[in-house]
């Protein structure tokens, strides 16, 4: 009787979900997270601060940022609850991003789910 190969699985060190592709076993991560740290990892080389991207990691799980047209412009809701904002990864309709002095975490969201 032949014993049964099971497939080498690991756990992503991300998200925790269970990987069956050699390649996501290797890099330790599933496509989708891989793709997720490197977004993250673009926005910290382009000058966001930590706090605004844990501040978009929360607003995009807590899914108060809507696409309304295709992937190119969103629209997020305050901090507060009580406004929403027209952002892209180009600009903001929040104070921060009509000021433009700081890059909003809107902005930051709006980068990671744009691609």
């Amino acid at each position: 009787m032949a014993k049964a190969i099971t497939p080498k699985t690991a756990t992503c060190k991300r998200c925790k979900a269970t990987l069956r592709s050699a390649t996501s076993i290797a890099r330790g991560m599933g496509a989708h997270c891989a793709r997720m740290a490197r977004k993250e990892a673009a926005l910290n080389a382009a000058g966001y601060k930590p706090t605004a991207i844990a501040k978009a990691r929360e607003l995009i799980a807590d899914g108060g940022i809507v696409p309304i047209r295709g992937r190119r412009v969103f629209r997020a809701v305050s901090t507060d609850g009580q406004n929403t904002y027209l952002t892209a990864p180009q600009g903001c309709t929040c104070k921060a991003g009509l000021k433009g002095r700081h890059l909003c975490f809107h902005r930051a969201a709006a980068t990671l789910l744009a691609a």
